[in-house]
């Protein structure tokens, strides 16, 4: 059973200090069965488990090693997946600045909902704010706000100068929204609005006001209770209209217009912050007498895409009312719609239940302080209950508090991410905060959230109509290339062509694949890391080379971000008036601390050297060989290379009938990039693919017992590779980008007696893990050295 876990250590005492143990929140999702109903609820339910099965939405979560960095950094992390289409796929982990421009991108493997690894920035990287991104291929399908985001705060210790963005918020930059209940507001009815307030960019903006009506009557007074977001109660009388005068600081004041009241509709009103029960009440109000006797309502209740409840209702007397109890629900978001007799959806409403099940990690350090540089060593225990152990997976991270330009009080994490920010629209600031405790007043704002954001799952018309997404980017579950080909005399695309693929560079291999009915084909199941370079060669049916190759590049192409990072924040002494975070603290950075990670210390050591040819690059089984042919120098590259080098090699005879060499009267054997080329695949390449050939007399120098000679065609490599020229007829050059190096985290080891001797070791980083784990037993345990710093440091465990 899956279950979500995050914990967090912050000690204050001398020296290096972590609690004896701590206890961290397990959240396990399920869901609650119900009994079957009539024939239309049945098959609404039907349609609402096909479209799930058939579109799952992805759900991501990056656990970083710390929340900012500096320049010539490594980010570490590690990626958690829920519902995926399949179990294996390709993840993209991208930096994004402020202006939207992708600066780095890795390509992960996620193996059962599971992925990690780094990424090194450069040490020319600009200070800013940038923005950590992360999707998969299918999310692309769906709007950019399934994508896991989180802004960052860079420095580079060689910037002197970061202008501050700052701003006095005027009133054309404000707007205030307001969110029925339900989505209704009915004349005559108690109806409750929430609100939220935000700049142009978004961001909430806390307020006070007061609501009037038309009349400049004071109806209530209003004020938001966090990020700009709140709500009131107002029975709007019929005829009359209402709108809120707000003030924000102590100058900027605005007035909104609350929605026109409806004299009659439906209202859903809910009420979630009782301990044990949601209480339901359906409210309606009609000027058609007869409607009244119309057969009852649906209400429905759905959980991470799948109806986790369903009941009908009679409306007596213009009301109806429905308590549920907490614990038959799953925890976390939950959507209730209110459905007409004919299933048309009438009101919708969130509601997030607090009913978790709950399941201890324990988190256990052998001392309360430690030393600079003494081993820590930390043991972890998982159980469901007293007697049932519980396997999970996990990271963990170690940083010192100091070094970190900034940390929000209320950032998010893997519960606040699963739980609450993937599954509802627009941008949360400080998730965290709503799960600070259990007080009312965090419960209500935490209600008013739900008031306010709406639901990222499908919208009822795509069930009830039939309305599928449009999907362009299938799962990934590997690297791959794909394409089309098409007549170079008609222009339509070749149908059962043969498109031969060889890899040039770093992974030598020839594959073959058929095109389909509409001339596409792929590459399926390539795994590799860095990059390669390919030659594509495509023939019709008829074996023809009248063709054109067009590789498809939509899956290496970024999507546009639509979401920047953030790069200011409000004062709090005045509200209306910004200053960017970066300048607020341009004037006291944080010193660079060069850590064991910048350098690696030596004992005494002699230097010998020679002389030696500058490499290539090309990784060779013979030491030299007995011709050379660079070319560099060769002027027809765009010819046939077997044409191109023909004559070149003394006792080297080419026969153009055959296609092939002859030396001392036995065929030559052709080899490419260090790879036996036994389909003729080489002779079909221009000459300016390539950087050298190489003639061997016989094959015992590369350890191949052949008497007849061997010769050895280089490609070009790196920025001199370039795509086929359209001369050479049906071929096309490609280059594929494979799956980021997975390095590992550098711990050092210290010994007790050396300690004085080693250099100073100050990392940001103290330790950082993606793989622990509690065995069958429901426990584990990690064990490292501390750097040579005393202080403050934060751990952080998350996991699933």
């Amino acid at each position: 059973m899956p279950y979500i876990i995050r914990i967090a250590l912050r000690p204050a005492i001398k020296h290096i200090s972590l609690p004896s143990a701590i206890i961290a929140t397990v959240i396990i999702l399920g869901f609650s069965s119900f009994p079957a109903s009539d024939e239309k609820t049945q098959e609404l339910i039907s349609r609402t488990h096909q479209y799930n099965l058939r579109f799952p939405q992805e759900r991501i979560y990056l656990h970083l090693d710390r929340p900012s960095y500096w320049a010539n950094d490594d980010i570490w992390y590690k990626a958690y997946v829920k519902d995926s289409p399949i179990d294996e796929s390709n993840l993209y982990v991208e930096i994004i600045n402020s202006s939207g421009s992708v600066v780095y991108k890795n390509i992960s493997w996620i193996q059962n909902g599971l992925a990690y690894g780094d990424i090194h920035l450069g040490d020319t990287l600009s200070t800013g704010m940038y923005q950590i991104r992360a999707y998969t291929s299918w999310m692309r399908n769906f709007d950019e706000v399934w994508f896991f985001r989180k802004d960052l705060v860079i420095w580079n210790v060689f910037d002197t100068i970061t202008q501050r963005d700052s701003y006095e918020l005027e009133a054309k930059h404000v707007d205030l929204q307001f969110f029925p209940e339900g989505g209704t507001f009915v004349s005559g009815v108690k109806n409750r609005i929430a609100f939220k307030a935000t700049d142009h960019h978004g961001k909430g903006i806390d307020f006070d006001g007061a609501i009037y009506d038309d009349s400049g009557n004071r109806i209530i007074e209003i004020k938001s209770d966090y990020k700009g977001i709140g709500s009131f109660v107002l029975e709007p009388q019929k005829g009359k209209k209402y709108y809120a005068e707000i003030r924000l600081g102590d100058q900027l004041v605005k007035s909104f217009s609350l929605p026109k009241a409806a004299e009659d509709g439906m209202s859903l009103a809910i009420n979630s912050l009782d301990d044990s029960i949601i209480k339901i009440q359906i409210t309606e109000r009609s000027l058609d007498p007869e409607k009244n006797q119309e057969p009852g309502y649906l209400v429905i209740g759905q959980s991470g895409g799948e109806i986790c409840y369903h009941k009908e209702v009679l409306i007596s007397e213009g009301t109806g009312n429905i308590d549920i109890e907490k614990k038959i629900l799953p925890g976390g978001v939950i959507r209730f719609t209110l459905f007409d007799p004919n299933l048309f959806p009438l009101c919708e409403r969130l509601v997030f239940n607090n009913q978790l099940n709950i399941v201890p990690l324990v988190v256990k350090t052998e001392k309360s302080g430690y030393l600079p540089r003494e081993e820590v060593k930390i043991g972890l225990a998982a159980f469901l209950n007293e007697r049932q152990p519980c396997s999970s997976n996990l990271s963990m991270s170690v940083y010192n508090i100091s070094t970190q330009m900034k940390t929000e009080e209320y950032s998010n994490n893997i519960l606040t991410h699963f739980l609450l920010h993937s599954e509802l629209k627009g941008d949360i600031e400080n998730p965290g905060f709503y799960f600070k405790d259990d007080s009312v007043a965090t419960l209500r704002a935490l209600d008013n959230l739900m008031l306010t954001h709406g639901y990222r799952e499908f919208e009822w018309k795509q069930i009830l109509e039939g309305e599928y997404p449009d999907i362009q980017f299938p799962p990934e579950p590997s690297i791959q290339l794909t394409g089309r080909v098409r007549s170079l005399t008609t222009g339509k695309p070749v149908v059962n062509g043969k498109v031969t693929m060889m890899t040039v560079q770093s992974l030598p291999g020839v594959y073959e694949e058929e095109t389909d009915s509409l001339g596409q084909f792929r590459f399926p199941d390539l795994f590799f890391y860095d990059t390669i370079y390919v030659v594509l060669q495509a023939v019709n049916k008829r074996g023809k080379r009248n063709t054109s190759i067009e590789i498809d590049h939509r899956s290496g192409t970024s999507p546009k971000p639509n979401y920047l990072p953030y790069s200011y924040e409000y004062s709090r002494g005045e509200l209306f008036h910004t200053l960017a975070f970066l300048g607020e603290t341009i004037n006291s950075p944080p010193g660079k601390k060069w850590s064991l990670s910048d350098t690696i210390p030596f004992d005494d050591v002699y230097i010998m050297a020679r002389r030696r040819e500058k490499d290539d690059g090309h990784f060779r089984t013979y030491l030299n060989a007995d011709y050379v042919f660079d070319m560099g120098n060769q002027d027809d590259v765009y010819s046939n290379v077997f044409e191109s080098i023909e004559g070149k090699f003394p006792g080297v005879i080419y026969e153009g009938s055959e296609g092939a060499f002859y030396a001392r009267g036995q065929p030559v054997k052709i080899y490419m990039d260090g790879m036996e080329d036994t389909n003729g695949f080489v002779g079909t390449l221009p000459g300016e693919m390539f950087e050298k050939v190489e003639y061997l007399k016989s094959g015992l120098s590369a350890g191949i017992n052949y008497s007849g000679g061997i010769l050895y065609f280089y490609a070009k490599r790196g920025g001199q590779f370039r795509s086929t020229p359209p001369e050479a007829l049906g071929m096309t050059g490609a280059r594929i980008v494979g799956y980021s190096l997975i390095r590992r985290f550098y711990s050092p080891i210290y010994e007790p007696t050396r300690q004085q001797e080693e250099m100073e070791d100050l990392r940001s980083t103290i330790y950082w893990n993606p793989v622990v784990k509690t065995d069958s037993t429901g426990s584990g345990q990690v064990s490292f050295y501390h750097s040579s710093e005393i202080g403050h440091m934060q751990v952080v465990v998350e996991g699933v």
